[in-house]
C-alpha cells in the first residue's frame, strides 16, 4: 500500500459529529442532546426516523434502506460507496493535515478553518413513537472491564494436556477460574486493539457441558465480532511479516511459542467486517484456519473481505481435521517464512501415510 492510514488516530481525533457537520455540512438531522434522528443522509431517503446516531459513542445506523451502520469511517465509506481504507484516507487528509483531499465531497480545503457545527435544533415536543422499542442502535463497542479474575495459570489442562509453557500462560493471563461466572472453565482475557481488557472467554472442560453448551462461553452482551484476539500484542511484531490469522485462542498461544508472536484469532471461522477493518493497515495477512469445511469456507470469505480492503492475503490449506497448533513449531516457522520467502499465495498440506506403526507426518 502506497499511503499509510492510521485508523486508530482517525477514530480518536475525528468524531462522527465532525464528519456529519464539518465534513458534509448536513443540516437535515434533528438533534436532541448528543442524539441525532432524521432522513438517512447515506442513501438520501425521506423517512424522518430512518437514521439515528449517537455522537457520544460515534455510532450510527439506518433502519430502512441501508439496514446497516458503523462508526465515523464507515459513514464516509457508505455515503460515497468507497472502501473503508479510502474513506479513512479522506478523513486523514481533511482533518489531520496530511494534504488536501481533492476527491472529497466534503468542503474544499482552502486553508481556512472549517465552520463550527451548527447550533443544536431545539427539541420538538414528544411525539408518538413510530419505531419499535427494539430499534435501538446496535452496540458498536465493547466497554473496558473494571475488574480482573484471579486465575490459576499452571492448571493441568494447560500445562499437561495442551503442553503449553507456564511463561506463555502467564504472559497471556490464561488460567483456571474457580469462582464467578467463568467458574470451572479456563478463562482467557480478551483485549481490544488498544489493549483494554474487554471480556473473558471461558473454555469449558467437562465433556457433558461441552456437549450441551459448546466449548466456549462468552459473557452476555460481548461482541466478539468487534475484536481480534491478541491484536494489541501482534501489531508490535507485524511491521515486517504482517499478521497471521487463525481461528482459536490456543492456536495463538501455540504459534507464539513457535516464534510467531504476530498471530491473532478471529475467535471462530467467520471474519466480520469490523474485524477485517482492524487489519486494513497491515502489510499482509496469512490465513491458517482449521482443516475442515467450516474452516475452508471461512478462510475464503476472510480472504475476500481483506482483499476488498486492498490487504494482500496468503492462504494455507490444512489437511482434514488438522488445526494450526497440530503442526510442530519448526513446521510452523518453515511454513510462514517459506511462504513469504518464496512469495507463495497459497500452500496446501497433505498427510504422508505412515509406515507400520509410525505416526502420520505432514
Amino acid at each position: 500500500m502506497s499511503e499509510w492510514v492510521n485508523f486508530a488516530e482517525i477514530r480518536t481525533r475525528v468524531s462522527l459529529e465532525d464528519v456529519i457537520f464539518r465534513f458534509y455540512k448536513i443540516d437535515t438531522l434533528k438533534r436532541v442532546g448528543n442524539k441525532l434522528t432524521g432522513p438517512c443522509p447515506v442513501h438520501g431517503g425521506d423517512s424522518p426516523t430512518a437514521f439515528r446516531a449517537d455522537l457520544d459513542k460515534n455510532v450510527w445506523y439506518c433502519f430502512t434502506k441501508c439496514r446497516k451502520g458503523g462508526n465515523q469511517i464507515d459513514f464516509v465509506a457508505a455515503k460515497e460507496n468507497i472502501t473503508v481504507r479510502d474513506a479513512a484516507l479522506k478523513l486523514q487528509a481533511f482533518f489531520l493535515g496530511n494534504g488536501p483531499d481533492k476527491t472529497s465531497t466534503g468542503p474544499p480545503s482552502s486553508g481556512s478553518t472549517p465552520p463550527a457545527p451548527p447550533s443544536p435544533v431545539p427539541a420538538s415536543p414528544p411525539a408518538t413513537p413510530t419505531t419499535k422499542p427494539t430499534d435501538e442502535l446496535p452496540p458498536q463497542e465493547n466497554p473496558p472491564l473494571n475488574m480482573t479474575l484471579d486465575l490459576k495459570s499452571d492448571h493441568p489442562h494447560l500445562i499437561e494436556e495442551r503442553k503449553l509453557k507456564l511463561e506463555t500462560t502467564q504472559l497471556f493471563g490464561v488460567g483456571y477460574c474457580s469462582r464467578g461466572i467463568m467458574r470451572g472453565t479456563i478463562a482467557i482475557p480478551i483485549h481490544d486493539d488498544e489493549g483494554h481488557l474487554v471480556a473473558y472467554a471461558g473454555r469449558r472442560l467437562k465433556p457433558v457441558d461441552i456437549r450441551e453448551f459448546g466449548k466456549y462461553k462468552f459473557p452476555k452482551g460481548f461482541r466478539k465480532d468487534l475484536v481480534l484476539y491478541n491484536l494489541h500484542r501482534a501489531r508490535e511484531n507485524a511491521s515486517e511479516s504482517g499478521i497471521i490469522l487463525v481461528e482459536g485462542f490456543f492456536s495463538v498461544l501455540k504459534l507464539h511459542e513457535a516464534g510467531l508472536p504476530n498471530t491473532v484469532a478471529a475467535m471462530g471461522c467467520d471474519l466480520s467486517e469490523a474485524q477485517a477493518r482492524l487489519l486494513a493497515d497491515v502489510k499482509e495477512v496469512i490465513i491458517i484456519f482449521d482443516g475442515n469445511e467450516a474452516g475452508r469456507n471461512g478462510a475464503q470469505a476472510a480472504r475476500k473481505r481483506l482483499e476488498e480492503l486492498n490487504v494482500p492475503v496468503r492462504l494455507v490449506h490444512l489437511p482434514d481435521d488438522m488445526e494450526p497448533d497440530d503442526l510442530p513449531p519448526k513446521g510452523l516457522r518453515w511454513l510462514v517464512n517459506g511462504m513469504i520467502g518464496l512469495d507463495l499465495a497459497e500452500v496446501s498440506f497433505t498427510l504422508r501415510q505412515p509406515k507400520g506403526g509410525e505416526s502420520p507426518k505432514t
